[in-house]
């Protein structure tokens, strides 16, 4: 129990630099690594979101010019997620990521979990986050995070595509040991007002 409660708090100290990345808040801004570009868009149905309901926010990333492929666009969370949902206060400060990783099974990546996308191709799918709570922080259980305004903002990770053009066992056992948590592109933002229930 000692081990495991040690496990979580040094799991809570690691500094995001550590991941190579800048929570930092920031504009939506697509990516460009040589010829190839997209961008990523999120949107809610409500602005006004209350204590302990479920948010659902939903993901669109467009292919604008390139080809390539992308990792686990349907954010499965058996796998290491391709990006975060990042919650920042009214004064714009980093607070954590809405759907981090807590606990329960995971699978390594393989082939199956890419694919490739062409000019103006697009996918989506939608992630969920319970209201008022912050995986890994001091907010992690339900309500403790106080009523107010917040902004909502998907980063996606480098490791979200590859810049190899073809996929083989071999490049994919080398993105998944070098996993690049560094920043790829980030969505526009979404202003919010939680509320008590």
């Amino acid at each position: 129990m000692k081990t495991h409660l040690l496990l979580i708090a040094f799991i809570m100290s690691i500094s995001p630099a550590a991941f190579g990345q800048s929570f930092k808040f920031d504009e939506e801004h697509p990516f460009k690594l040589g010829d190839d570009q997209g961008k990523i868009e999120i949107g809610v149905d409500q602005t006004v979101l209350h204590e302990g309901e479920w948010c659902i926010v939903r993901l669109k990333f467009t292919n604008t010019n390139g080809s390539y492929p992308v990792y686990n666009w349907q954010f499965v969370r058996l796998l290491p997620l391709p990006g975060q949902l990042v919650i920042y206060d009214a004064n714009k400060e980093y607070i954590g990521d809405l759907i981090a990783f807590e606990m329960g099974s995971r699978k390594s990546p393989g082939l199956n979990d890419w694919t490739y996308l062409y000019t103006g191709s697009s996918v989506g799918t939608a992630v969920g986050f319970r209201v008022g709570r912050v995986p890994s922080t001091k907010y992690m259980s339900e309500g403790s995070l106080p009523p107010g305004t917040y902004y909502l903002h998907l980063i996606l990770h480098k490791a979200f595509i590859s810049d190899e053009p073809y996929l083989t066992e071999d490049v994919v056992k080398e993105a998944r040991q070098r996993f690049d948590r560094s920043e790829l592109c980030r969505s526009n933002i979404i202003k919010v007002e939680i509320m008590n229930q």
